[in-house]
């Protein structure tokens, strides 16, 4: 955000806000992978997390609930298909610069574990308690057996 807020900022800066452009900031393509996000987290929570990589046809199979059972996630095909090819061309051009992902994620950790910092972080979401947008443990070890096994190999 705080890269979002800096670019804006400066586009803001002196010019007269009907020549202010609009702009998709997706991200710089080649400031890492979901897997470096993913690493990122864990190294900054000093997290015992043991990342697993899980085909997404396994997802499919058990019927994993897009988008809410995990986040980002959708399956492969024509309704996502374009989903994460928008680009940041246009942005970096004007000026977009991103911070690497690992600071980003070892400055986000700091403030949410700092006092007061996770009561900030979620008091708008408290109303959400009866809601539960995660993978269900069952259905997560069901998904982690069929991996070990080798059930999602292609044929």
């Amino acid at each position: 955000m705080r890269d979002l807020a800096a670019f804006g900022l400066d586009l803001l800066a002196g010019v007269p806000r009907h020549e202010v452009e609009d702009y998709t900031v997706p991200g710089a393509p080649d400031n890492g992978s979901w897997g470096d996000y993913l690493d990122a987290c864990v190294a900054a929570t000093a997290g015992r997390a043991k990342l697993v990589y899980i085909d997404d046809r396994l997802f499919v199979e058990h019927g994993v609930e897009p988008w809410t059972e995990i986040p980002l996630w959708l399956p492969p095909g024509p309704r996502s298909a374009g989903v994460w090819a928008a680009s940041c061309a246009k942005a970096l051009a004007a000026g977009l610069r991103c911070r690497p992902v690992a600071d980003s994620v070892r400055d986000t950790a700091a403030w949410l574990f700092a006092p007061g910092g996770e009561r900030e972080a979620f008091e708008d979401y408290k109303h959400f308690s009866e809601w539960t947008p995660f993978l269900p443990a069952e259905k997560e070890q069901a998904i982690l057996a069929a991996h070990a096994t080798g059930s999602h190999q292609a044929e």
